[in-house]
């Protein structure tokens, strides 16, 4: 018995002793080893902010040529124009809606990127699927049978990557899109 009494408290002895070398030793918070990625992010933003500047220069310029088209600036940074224009249908698509559409794609210069014929009529359900972020905009602001011309940042469209094929990274695009029909969800 006094043997285990003794293991017992030689036990706890040398628990408390763990305790206290361990509850001694302070941790110093670690210094960052470099500034790199700070310097990086700043780095980025600088660089986001001049090509935002860019573009609404070439925007700008675009809209002061383009004399026959009236442009109105959305409220998600594009600007746009109707090329075909519905007055009398007021009914625009809504989420779960399934709309039959096309576009073409031009540069900033009005040079050809992708034409209608070669993109096809494509489907889209709204706010159900992944589409470029100026597509989805636009398709919710349309009419059935209507016509626009959307002046485009790149961060609305192939943003810093581009297509890997004939749209460069960062290049603003001129989309004209048709919404041919709009299939709605039945039940609201």
């Amino acid at each position: 018995m006094n043997f285990m009494y003794n293991s017992i408290r030689f036990s706890l002895l040398f628990l408390m002793l763990l305790l206290s070398i361990g509850c001694q030793q302070k941790e110093e918070a670690r210094r960052p080893l470099t500034q790199s990625k700070l310097s990086s992010i700043n780095t980025s933003i600088e660089r986001n902010i001049e090509v935002v500047k860019d573009e609404e220069g070439f925007f700008k310029n675009y809209i002061a040529t383009d004399t026959s088209n009236t442009y109105t600036n959305s409220k998600n940074g594009f600007w746009y124009t109707y090329i075909a224009r519905q007055l009398k249908d007021s009914i625009r698509p809504q989420t779960g809606d399934l709309v039959n559409y096309t576009y073409a794609v031009h540069s900033i210069n009005d040079s050809l990127i992708y034409s209608n014929n070669e993109i096809g009529n494509l489907t889209y359900r709204i706010d159900k699927e992944d589409i470029l972020p100026i597509l989805r905009h636009s398709l919710k602001m349309m009419k059935a049978n209507e016509t626009i011309k959307v002046l485009s940042p790149s961060a609305l469209a192939y943003g810093y990557v581009g297509d890997q094929k004939k749209i460069k990274k960062n290049q603003p695009l001129i989309f004209t899109i048709t919404l041919l029909s709009i299939e709605y969800k039945t039940n609201y």
